[in-house]
């Protein structure tokens, strides 16, 4: 009797242990939370899509599987953007987190001379992964895009 229940509790542990380490997949539509946060925040400059291709110039997504992505860029006169990237696993949303952190590092070093007043908006960008899911808000109102996104990943 006592090895048989030994048996089930090990199978049971197994599979709680297996569930745990298998990437959660978040089912949150890319495009809404992206249209949220620019309908719900004040941008100075004019932001507008971009496509993959045209954002991979900026970014360095290395491997990651994307499977959708909703870009929003400025002008070039200020650093705000918004981006929503759904990947296949937890690990390349991991990549992709990463990716935005390298990217606001190299728009420290951008905006630094050219438009300095930028850099309080950089230094305070919202940078959120949650499974598969990565957003980078850059904007004045960080507190309030962190708010819309956690309105969608509750």
């Amino acid at each position: 009797m006592k090895k048989r229940l030994m048996s089930v509790i090990a199978v049971v542990l197994t599979m709680l242990v297996v569930s745990g380490c298998g990437g959660k997949s978040v089912e949150v539509n890319s495009q809404e939370l992206a249209d949220a946060l620019k309908a719900g925040i004040t941008y100075k400059d004019d932001i507008s899509v971009i496509d993959l291709e045209t954002a991979k110039m900026f970014y360095s997504f290395s491997d990651a599987a994307i499977t959708e992505s909703v870009f929003y860029e400025g002008s070039g006169g200020t650093a705000e953007e918004i981006v929503v990237i759904k990947c296949e696993s937890e690990a390349d949303a991991a990549k992709i987190e990463e990716a935005f952190r390298q990217r606001m590092s190299e728009q420290k070093e951008a905006f630094t001379d050219y438009v300095p007043g930028e850099l309080e908006k950089i230094n305070a960008a919202v940078i959120y992964k949650k499974g598969n899911m990565a957003v980078l808000s850059v904007s004045d109102e960080p507190d309030k895009a962190r708010s819309i996104i956690d309105s969608y990943f509750k």
